[in-house]
């Protein structure tokens, strides 16, 4: 009982775990931030092969 009402071990175990969250969760953004940059890419390559047959259809 009286370790587990340790601080300092307790504080170590805390700052680690709160390290891997901060992690896991940088992992996880940066993959959403990458999946909506490809999309947006791809969108935007449609739309300007859409202007480009657009505009050699009107020239």
């Amino acid at each position: 009982m009286s370790e587990h009402h340790h601080h300092h071990r307790h504080h170590k175990k805390d700052s680690s775990s709160i390290f891997k969250e901060k992690s896991l969760k940088r992992i996880k953004t940066r993959k959403k931030v990458e999946k909506f940059i490809k999309r947006a890419l791809f969108v935007f390559a449609i739309l300007m092969g859409l202007a480009v047959i657009i505009a050699y259809t009107i020239g």
